[in-house]
């Protein structure tokens, strides 16, 4: 790398990584309930080797009843909970350093596909990416594994020229189906068309896709194990390293298309996935903002002329070596678009996969006008800065407040008060978290809001926060307002302030904060 291109290079991935950390842990204020529910079961893990039902070295969590979450995220927090102690910045770098260290690969496959200065334009793209930006900065545990295929991708291409790449490149791949559960109907179809061509144009032997096999298979058999027990209905399978479990309220089967095939269905996916990623159309605010969308909407034709054109030189490349690196990256995006057409209730979280393959199509479309018209390069990526600060401006602002209920900021702060007024030794907590009505997710928001240790909520012990408690289901009582609701003359009631006129008793008004209301019963 020559000078210029090294301080090129530094000064994308400085600059993007200071303006990922300007104000991290603080936007999105507050608390995704799923990140709630990866960092109580992440810290479970540090102090018990357990989740927080007990359940020991889990494959797959429990998480809402029925397994829903997957476990990568949560055991990646483990360290920095150790380190750092349990709170939002803790469980927040994960996703940070993995979108980090994106770029990074970004850069690395640009480079080993086509060229230096192709490598940190692609970089740099991302770098002011909207989608890769606002998935930096909380912790949703599907958004790992866009970075974790894109490792395993990248020591694939690596592994076509130097073998022990390739074995690494299965140990990655085996790891993504730790970070979303579509990853089974992803990666193997793509692992296995890949290696069907490269043993037919002879670029691997049989013996070396079949070590490949070996490898994948053995990082991926606990997560395969939890797909057999409760496919079969087996019972939980418990190991000395690992827990496959048992969820037998599982719904997840029918997000996937082609178990329960309609074409209605995959007409309606289809629309999705181009509204999303072609249109570029508003989706849930945190994870775009409409008025940029997951790429920004000047991408569109770029995007459409690089797929184009790089689909063109796969047809006219002749070195078959450089035609199958090249190739992988095509079906990097066809696996992202069959995830679309797959997928039920397409957003950008679920299609994450995609966006990778679409900004090296972008970035192809650049390129090649670039190398055509300098003046118009430079033009393009002046706009794209431009783009880049309009949405920061838009993030570090309108977002920053509108994101507050989606990620329950009045709710954590009302529930950590109540927690805190030990002369109440009941609370009532209200599943009503001012965006959507949820029992559960009052729940796990609680536990995370109050620190609750996993061995009270397990009722192994009474003490919680060096505090002796009641158990846990004496303490706290989670209620719905729209069915008939316990009276406890000596406990406190969290409450959101419409639902007062459900109350079915006279009350004293405790406290008030935000929408939320503390009271009790009056006397």
């Amino acid at each position: 790398m020559r000078k210029r291109q090294k301080a090129i290079f530094w000064g994308i991935l400085l600059a993007a990584v200071a303006i990922r950390l300007a104000g991290f842990g603080a936007i999105p204020a507050g608390i995704n309930q799923d990140e709630a529910m990866a960092a109580v079961d992440a810290w479970a893990l540090s102090k018990y080797g357990t989740d927080r039902f007990g359940m020991f070295l889990p494959a797959h969590f429990e998480a809402w009843g029925y397994g829903q979450m997957s476990v990568l995220l949560s055991y990646c927090m483990i360290p920095f909970l150790k380190v750092l102690g349990f709170g939002t910045v803790a469980v927040r770098l994960p996703q940070l350093l993995a979108s980090c260290g994106s770029m990074i690969l970004m850069y690395l496959v640009g480079r080993k596909l086509f060229s230096e200065r192709f490598a940190l334009l692609v970089m740099g793209l991302v770098a002011i990416n909207p989608w890769h930006f606002m998935q930096s900065r909380w912790s949703l545990d599907c958004n790992l594994f866009p970075h974790v295929f894109l490792l395993a991708f990248y020591l694939l291409l690596l592994g076509l020229e130097k073998r022990l790449y390739l074995y690494l490149s299965m140990i990655c791949f085996g790891l993504t189906f730790y970070c979303y559960g579509i990853a089974v109907y992803a990666v193997i179809p793509f692992l296995v068309v890949y290696a069907a061509w490269c043993i037919w144009k002879k670029q691997l032997r049989v013996w070396e896709v079949l070590c490949c096999v070996l490898v994948f298979s053995v990082v991926a058999l606990p997560e395969i194990l939890v797909m057999a027990v409760n496919f079969f209905g087996w019972h939980t399978i418990e190991t000395p390293f690992f827990t496959a479990g048992y969820f037998p309220d599982s719904v997840r089967s029918n997000d996937i298309l082609f178990l329960h095939f309609s074409f209605g269905q995959l007409w309606r996916n289809f629309l999705a996935m181009t509204r999303t990623c072609l249109i570029q159309t508003p989706d849930q605010i945190y994870n775009a903002l409409p008025a940029f969308g997951p790429m920004y909407h000047i991408s569109i034709p770029f995007m459409v002329l690089g797929t184009v054109l790089y689909t063109k030189s796969l047809f006219t490349e002749k070195d078959m070596a450089v035609k199958t690196r090249k190739l992988a990256l095509w079906g990097f995006l066809l696996t992202g678009i069959w995830v679309g057409l797959v997928t039920y209730e397409v957003n950008v979280n679920r299609i994450n996969i995609i966006f990778f393959p679409l900004l090296f199509m972008c970035g192809y479309g650049i390129w090649v006008i670039a190398r055509g018209f300098k003046r118009i390069g430079i033009g393009i990526i002046s706009a794209y800065l431009l783009c880049f600060g309009l949405f920061l401006g838009s993030y570090f602002t309108d977002f920053a407040r509108e994101i507050q209920t989606c990620f329950n900021v009045n709710f954590l702060e009302a529930v950590q008060e109540a927690d805190s007024l030990e002369e109440y030794e009941r609370l009532y907590i209200t599943a009503h978290m001012d965006w959507q009505y949820n029992v559960k997710m009052s729940e796990i928001l609680t536990q995370y809001a109050c620190e609750i240790d996993p061995g009270y909520y397990q009722e192994k012990t009474n003490i919680t926060g060096g505090r002796k408690l009641l158990p846990y289901t004496q303490r706290y009582h989670y209620i719905d307002l729209n069915y008939p609701t316990e009276t406890d003359p000596e406990g406190l009631y969290l409450i959101h302030e419409s639902e007062l006129g459900k109350l079915s008793f006279s009350y004293e008004i405790v406290k008030k904060l935000g929408r939320y209301v503390l009271l009790t019963i009056g006397q």
